[in-house]
Formats: C-alpha cells, structure tokens, sequence
C-alpha cells in the first residue's frame, strides 16, 4: 500500500456551509478518487488525525468513515487504519433536481428526464421560484445529500459562486445560462440569441406578411438573450419590429404581429381577435413560446417556437450517466400552424 496522503490534501472543511461535516469528508474522499489523488489501496488519514486538524467529534468522522465503508469505497486493517478498496464512486446516484417553476413544458422534460434514468438512481425535484435567496439555500442546505447535481440557474452576478460550492464533475447545468456559465459547466442548454433569430430569419416570408412584429417580453422574465435575439432581426429591417414589456389590446391592428413569452398574453391576444372577429393568421399574428399539446388546439393552432424538451431530458439523462462535460445546444423548432 502507499503512503497515507497529506490530510490537508485529502480533506476540505467549509463550517459556512450547512452540509454536515460528516458529507463534507465524504465528499472530499469521493473528489479525489475521481481526481486521480486518491488511488486503490492508497492509505487515509486516521480518524484521529482528522478530529484534531478540524477540531471535530471523532464521531463525526467515523460517521464519514463507515458511510465510505457501506457503499465499498474504502475498508480498514486492524492496527493500520483506513485505505482505499475501490474507485468506483458512482455505484448508485443520488441526483438534486433544482428547476425555476414547474410549467406544463417542465413537466415534459423532467417526464423526459425522470423516464431516461435507471431505476438504481433516485431524483429529488426542488424549485427555486427565480428567488436567489431560495436557490442559494437549497444549494447550501440540501446540496449536500446528493452525488449528482442537475441545476436551471438564475441569470444572476451571485449565480457563479454559489455554483461553485458543488463539486463541478457532477454538476451539471439545464435549459438556461448558455451564455453566462456554458464554459464553466457542462449541461444541456437553449441558446436563445441565435434560436429566436434563426427562426425569425427562417421565417421571413410569414413574417413580411405583416406591417409590425412585436416581441412581448414581460420585465418579470429574466432571459435577455431573447430580446437580443430579436434585436439582432429587427436590424435587418424587414418589418417594424419592437420589444414590448405590456400589453395595450386598444393600441392593436390589423396585420399586427406577436411573439408572446407569457401565456396570458396569449390568451388576452386571442379573446381580443374573437371580439374583433379577426382571423389568426390572416388579420393579425401570433406566435408562442413553448410548445404544450393545448397549444395545437387553441384556435384552430397556435404556431409557437420552442425548444425540443422530450430530447432535452434524454440528453441529460445520457449525460450524468455517461459522466461527460459536454456542452449541448437543444433543438429549437418553430410548429407552424394556423395563427401565424
């Protein structure tokens, strides 16, 4: 057997954190296995060693100590102390789901997600509101019971540190922050400058039928990059195109056209054209994000442009199981229907 690594090397302590100490030693074990410090038959520190470098309850780290020896990562010679048994860290995960809100769409992909896994692993779903202080505290206080971590992050200065309390080969980032934290976490994102653009551009000819596009875009979301995307389209000048945080049915016309983010738009857009009697499609525009199966139904179809959420969940599952740092751009696709 090797010599015993140097504790300061092996085991790192946060007292900030609410994750009991006892995950926080395990979890540094686990991390240097993976890392490559830590290989078979290498030797730990002693219980001992650990309680007084820490200041810790030598209670604690045996509690460390057999949680490590009950899943068979490590075991003890009478008179010698504790080595590595075996490498393979991920026998069974444990996976922290943390998605914003819970929406018919989310619903698809986490049914997308949930039905990809294995039976041997377990998924515990948390929602974060779009509260910061919400998603730093479930990331502090529940984190810690988990091996995997499947994470829709807020847009936020703050969101990159408290990323940084999770270990970064099992955390892996869903659906948003392509642009903010794609080249510091792997994950399955939209990339929603170039999706809306790309649609738009595609689309053209539909939208020229129309004398104004609007994008309504509610100050409540906090995804800019859609705005940029549509921006970017605007530029090119082919209709009027204009970015609006609030609905005015009264200012509405004929041949105006919109991009609809919240669904009580789409419902006020619709319910104002049936009191016009104008035609979908053919009097004025509309166009929803986010695919739902009410949405092919509602009057006679409503066109939407949305991200692929069945393959999204897949691509995840596939990914914390295969363990890659990938960086994947979901399918974006525009459903053309009747009212557009």
């Amino acid at each position: 057997m090797n010599k015993t690594k140097k504790l300061k090397e092996l085991i790192t302590i946060d007292t900030s954190l609410t994750t009991p100490v006892y995950k926080q030693i395990v979890q540094s074990i686990h991390r240097n296995i993976d890392q490559g410090v830590l290989g078979k038959d290498d030797m730990l520190p002693s219980v001992n060693q650990i309680s007084a470098h820490f200041s810790l309850a030598r209670g604690s780290v045996f509690t460390a100590y057999n949680e490590l020896r009950s899943s068979g990562i490590i075991d003890s010679i009478p008179g010698k102390g504790y080595y590595v048994l075996s490498t393979e860290t991920n026998l069974t995960k444990k996976i922290f789901l943390l998605f914003s809100t819970f929406t018919p769409y989310k619903e698809t992909l986490f049914n997308a997600l949930l039905n990809s896994l294995p039976k041997t692993c377990s998924l515990d779903i948390y929602f974060h509101h779009h509260s910061m202080k919400m998603f730093e505290s479930l990331i502090r206080e529940q984190a810690g019971y988990y091996n995997t971590y499947i994470i829709m992050p807020e847009s936020h200065e703050d969101t990159q540190a408290i990323l940084g309390k999770l270990d970064p080969k099992r955390t892996f980032l869903l659906d948003v922050g392509f642009r903010e934290y794609a080249g510091n976490f792997p994950g399955v994102y939209q990339n929603f400058e170039k999706d809306i653009y790309s649609i738009l551009l595609d689309s053209q000819e539909l939208v020229k039928k129309y004398n104004r596009l609007f994008l309504l875009f509610p100050e409540s979301v906090r995804n800019r990059d859609i705005v940029s995307g549509f921006q970017k389209f605007a530029r090119k000048k082919m209709v009027q195109a204009e970015v609006l945080h609030t609905l005015d049915v009264d200012s509405i016309e004929v041949k105006d056209a919109f991009i609809v983010i919240d669904d009580n738009h789409l419902v006020d857009i619709v319910k104002f054209a049936r009191e016009k009697k104008w035609q979908l499609g053919k009097d004025i525009g509309l166009i929803s994000y986010n695919e739902t199966n009410l949405k092919s139904i509602i009057a006679n179809g409503i066109t939407t442009i949305t991200t692929d959420f069945t393959a999204m969940g897949k691509a995840m599952a596939a990914m914390v199981l295969g363990g890659k740092g990938e960086v994947i751009e979901n399918p974006f696709v525009l459903h053309d229907r009747a009212s557009f």
